[in-house]
């Protein structure tokens, strides 16, 4: 265990997912205390209990996606337990694309609600306090449609917006010891992917194979960590290799 880490606190923003799940277990496993927000209770509740099992400080919040009293409720409890927190980890947040023809208003506010907004809202209730301390790492988890997919107008827009603003705030908490820095995730495997869906997947993967949750987890790791701290503002793609030719493979 990094004992170095031992009193850093984590947030993890949308925690209720396989990505969500593993961050949270990796940085327990560098030495953090944990706090899990998400939209699924249950979910929460399970990988709190695993955490808490091993010994982790943990704590887990209810929150929807973009509703800024919730979010702003959810960091106050995550304050009152620990005090602080340390390292702030968004994870994305799942997004329906549709071509552009088929985007309605309602879809574009969605997206962005969830994609841009929310995110948006915990970074201006969190990174202050790191500001204040001294002290703070903030990795934003995204995917490759960010790039511009066709068909994906909604989600490329949440995802672009996402990477903006992740630039922008590196920029401005520079000279405060907070770097800010993007994870863009490829191809990742679950339980959702066909095995048709899967093999036409790994054709375009140079590395001919899909990503996994702990492939994420293991690059936000590296982001959130002590010594990371001369990289900011800076976008990390864990794709098997796949963003190097991307203009070739869609």
């Amino acid at each position: 265990m990094n004992t170095k880490n031992k009193e850093r606190v984590a947030l993890i923003v949308n925690a209720d997912d396989a990505v969500g799940e593993a961050v949270a277990m990796r940085l327990a496993a560098s030495g953090a205390q944990i706090a899990l927000t998400g939209a699924d209770a249950r979910q929460l509740d399970r990988v709190a209990s695993q955490l808490a099992e091993k010994g982790v400080e943990v704590i887990a919040v209810k929150t929807g996606a973009a509703e800024p009293e919730e979010i702003h409720e959810s960091v106050v409890r995550v304050m009152a337990r620990f005090g602080r927190i340390d390292i702030l980890v968004q994870n994305e947040r799942a997004l329906a694309a549709k071509p552009l023809q088929e985007i309605s208003g309602a879809d574009v506010d969605a997206a962005l609600g969830a994609g841009l907004a929310g995110p948006f809202h915990y970074l201006r209730e969190i990174v202050p306090g790191m500001r204040k301390s001294g002290f703070g790492r903030v990795v934003n988890i995204s995917d490759i449609r960010y790039l511009g997919l066709a068909q994906t107008a909604n989600v490329a827009a949440a995802r672009s917006g996402l990477f903006g603003l992740t630039r922008a705030l590196a920029l401005e908490s520079a000279r405060d010891g907070v770097t800010v820095n993007t994870v863009v995730m490829g191809d990742i495997d679950s339980d959702t992917v066909t095995d048709a869906d899967r093999e036409q997947l790994v054709a375009g993967v140079p590395v001919k194979r899909l990503g996994t949750p702990a492939d994420v987890a293991n690059a936000v790791g590296f982001l959130a960590a002590d010594s990371s701290k001369y990289l900011t503002g800076q976008t990390l793609f864990v794709c098997g290799g796949k963003s190097a030719y991307f203009s070739m493979s869609i």
